[in-house]
């Protein structure tokens, strides 16, 4: 008598919202970033922000940033007095969107982005 098959599982891949550490926002905020060419000159160009986390956000800018790149990077949250500026890392790309992760946040700088992140969470969840 033969044995019939162990059946095959399908093993599916989580969505990619399971696989983030944090939640992420939607907002429109403008950015300024700080890139180092080769010859150790800093280049400047300006975009805006699509999404954002308290572990880094999305970025469209019409310049070209490598993955593995680190970048600096400089924008004012919506009801901030001032901006947060840190470095990031590009993690991913696609066109001329950017995911970074952030880096060296400072204290300051951590608690203004978890403020803003919980009232993005609020106003998002009412609309």
């Amino acid at each position: 008598m033969s044995e019939s098959p162990m059946p095959l599982v399908s093993i599916e891949e989580p969505p990619m919202s399971e696989k983030r550490r944090f939640p992420r926002y939607s907002i429109d905020v403008a950015v300024k970033v700080k890139v180092k060419t080769s010859s150790g000159i800093s280049s400047y160009c300006y975009g805006r922000g699509g999404d954002i986390s308290e572990g880094g956000m999305a970025i469209n800018v019409s310049h070209e940033l490598s993955r593995g790149k680190t970048i600096h990077l400089s924008l004012t949250l919506p009801h901030c007095d001032r901006p947060i500026e840190c470095d990031a890392i590009v993690r991913h790309r696609s066109h001329f969107r950017y995911g970074l992760e952030f880096q060296g946040l400072a204290d300051h700088d951590r608690e203004l982005l978890l403020r803003a992140c919980r009232a993005l969470g609020v106003i998002q969840q009412i609309a």
